[in-house]
Formats: C-alpha cells, structure tokens, sequence
C-alpha cells in the first residue's frame, strides 16, 4: 500500500447534456465526455473588457478546454466572433434573448445568420425582476407579464423550425435570492424544456453547502420546483467573486480554484445539465469594486488559479490525452465529507476524483482555513502497477507513483485529486 505525501493536498435532445452514469460492480461511473460538454462560462463579447480583446478571449477559451459560452446577441452584432469560436476551436454559444433587446422575427435572423449549429441552446429573459429590465419600455405593462408574453413567442416560434434536441429553450431566471418571482412567472414554464437557474454559494459558501440562500438543493425546490417541479436545469451564472475584504463575500484566488472544481463535480453529479461559471474575465482592476472580480481571468489578461484549475480538470478528462487503465474502485476508509466521482474516458480509461466537501476559506474575516487531510484508501477492482495524480489547487503537473499491491492510501483534502491508473 503506497501512501502519497505532498503539501498541496493539504490545501484546503437533453440526453446529449448528461448521460447517466453506468455501474461497475456497484460503482457509480460517468462519462468523462458528458462531463466535459456540462461545462460553461459566462461572456460578453460585444461589451468591455471583451470586445477589445477578441484575440486574446479566443485564445483563452480555447486553452481552457470549455466549449460552451453563455452571451447576448443583439440584431446590430457583428456575428464573426460567435462564427469563428465555433470553427475554429468547437465552442458553441447559449444565447440569451429579451423583449428589450431583439424582436422574436430579429432572433430568428440573426440565428439563421449565424447557424443554429453553432447554438446549443436559447435562454429567456435574464433576471427580468432586475431594476434594469423594470426600467426597459419592454416592461411597462409589468415584468412578469412581459417576461411571459415573451417566452411564449420564443418558444411557439423556434418551435415550428427546430426540434428541443437540436434547439433546447431554457426558462426565464430571476435574481438568484427571490424565489417569489420564479412563481410570478409560472404562466411560462410550459414554454421551456429546462430551466434557468442561478445558484451562487453566499457568504463565500463551499459549493457543497446546505445553507439557506446557498445550497444547490435550495435553489432546485426554491426556483426550479416554484416554477415547474422536477423539471431539467441548468445552472446558467454561479461562482465565485475573488475580492477578498473582511465581512465580505468573496473568497481568494486560491480558494476558488480549489472551489470551482468542486462546483463543477457537484453540479454534474446532481443532475444539473450544465453550469456556467460566472464569468471569463474580470470587467475591471478596481480592488473595491465588487462586480469587476468573478472572472477566472484577471482584468489585466492572466489567468487566475481557478482557470488553471478548471482548465486541468477538463483536460484530464480529454479523450485526446494520454489515457490509463479501465478501473472502477471501492473506497475505504472515507469520511462522511468525503466525495468521489469516478469517469470513464473514451478510449476506456479511468480518472477518479477525490475530494472533502469543507470549507477551506472564512469570508466573513477574509482568512484562510487549515484542511487537515484524511486518509481513505483507493482499491482497484483489477492489477495496477502504476498510478498517477494531480492536485486541482491551480497547479498542472501529474506526479507518478509505483503500486505494488493494488491499494493506494491517499490523504483527501479540501482541493480535488484526480487519481488515474496504468
């Protein structure tokens, strides 16, 4: 039995979303491609910091390895970057709609324009209960009615061009602490095939949290099932502001990237269909300024620990790099905080996950939380004589170890290890 030492695990059609995962002796295993097409990130390509550094976002979201963007088109856009970030590098974009915005007939220009193949989804009205919609000509006659009205003629519409499997239409969403206003537009649910929700961690939460105005599973019976009862849903903004200030919410750069892989894993493994983090960069370098840092990118173009994180994460499950062994495992030894996911690559291979649902960082006194690690032991269900490991704490390198009889003792802490086998 090898025990592994090493200072960073100290630190603290809708079936194509998200395939069910399969079992092996008992053990639940996902599709690492199912995983991977589950993944997002908020952006805003026409407005800055975006529009002025086209290049450079390309660039970023084709290292990330994230293939979806969540954005507004508007009739007056330059259609190039949707159309170049789909053929060159296979991202497509979910696309928000809204009565202050575009006309149903203008939608379906510029959809048509730009090809309904390089969309994967079309949301509607973002946070139509938002002071800025209220204030829209669109909204005179009541939010919630014209958020309704408007959902109904998107869905007709896109309706009589294009199936849900090759057009999915998402609901409204509304500010992520109301779910009184989900139910204020509850005359739209039959008018999506899934629905939008925002479930941000408050107060600098871990994503596993069950919190009041924090937890997943709060926001699925609060926004979800206030507005149509066990219905699919994505989430469509969540994460985590990096502006760290005592009594604030936001937690640091390096708690997030240990965060964000977590998010991502538990959404996944709840049934979310996808999650978009909120956002790619950051929109300004004011230290004070709260809604300028919940990029994964810094404003001035470097890449925070969490895209690194994010990035690594979803290139190990990459059926383009080097594989291992076909492993499905049992778990001994775990804490009841402990989380394992196990996936199955598609040349065969195995990458399990590894980590502690614990806070690892106090936003209401900015500090950092100590996560001492717990041994649980990884036993293969066949001969190893190798194995591989990677910490998602902001960090890329695999380190190999040798295996001499199979079980492997780890230390699980609060970052997530993805494990792999020869």
């Amino acid at each position: 039995m090898i025990r592994l030492s090493r200072r960073a695990f100290m630190m603290g059609g809708t079936a194509a979303f998200l395939a069910s995962p399969a079992h092996a002796q008992g053990v639940a295993v996902y599709s690492a491609a199912a995983f991977a097409d589950s993944v997002g990130v908020n952006t805003h390509l026409s407005s800055e910091p975006y529009a002025s550094r086209l290049r450079a976002v390309r660039e970023l979201l084709a290292a990330s390895g994230i293939r979806h963007l969540r954005d507004e088109l508007r009739p007056s856009n330059d259609l190039a970057p949707w159309r170049e970030l789909f053929e060159r590098h296979g991202i497509r974009s979910h696309l928000l709609v809204s009565p202050a915005t575009n006309t149903v007939a203008e939608m379906l220009d510029y959809l048509a324009a730009l090809g309904a193949e390089k969309v994967s989804a079309i949301e509607g009205q973002n946070e139509g209960d938002s002071d800025w919609f209220q204030a829209q000509e669109a909204a005179r006659g009541g939010w919630a009615a014209a958020v309704t009205a408007y959902q109904r003629a998107v869905f007709q519409t896109l309706r009589e061009r294009y199936s849900a499997e090759v057009l999915p239409v998402l609901s409204p969403s509304v500010l992520d602490w109301k779910p009184d206003d989900m139910e204020a537009i509850r005359d739209a649910a039959p008018f999506c095939d899934m629905v939008a929700i925002h479930p941000y961690a408050q107060h600098g939460e871990e994503p596993e949290t069950e919190a009041p105005y924090a937890a997943l599973s709060w926001y699925l019976r609060q926004m979800r099932d206030g507005f149509k009862p066990g219905a699919l849903a994505m989430a469509t903004e969540t994460g985590y502001n990096t502006m760290v200030r005592p009594g604030g919410a936001g937690i640091s750069e390096a708690a997030a990237a240990i965060y964000i892989p977590r998010l991502l894993l538990n959404n996944f493994a709840a049934g979310i269909r996808r999650t978009f983090l909120y956002e790619l960069l950051d929109e300004g370098p004011d230290p004070a300024g709260w809604e300028q840092h919940w990029g994964l990118v810094r404003h001035d173009g470097t890449p925070k620990p969490a895209y690194r994180a994010v990035s690594a994460l979803l290139q190990a499950l990459d059926a383009s790099q080097p594989g291992g062994a076909a492993v499905a495992a049992a778990f001994r030894g775990a804490p009841p905080e402990a989380r394992t996911m196990q996936f199955r690559k598609a040349d065969g291979s195995t990458v399990i996950a590894v980590w502690r649902a614990v806070r690892c960082f106090d936003a209401a006194d900015a500090s950092s939380i100590a996560v001492d690690p717990v041994q649980l032991t990884i036993v293969p269900d066949g001969p190893v004589s190798q194995a591989a490991f990677t910490v998602l704490d902001g960090g890329t390198a695999w380190a190999e170890f040798p295996v001499s009889n199979g079980p492997v003792a780890v230390p699980a802490g609060a970052a997530v290890v993805l494990f792999r086998f020869a």
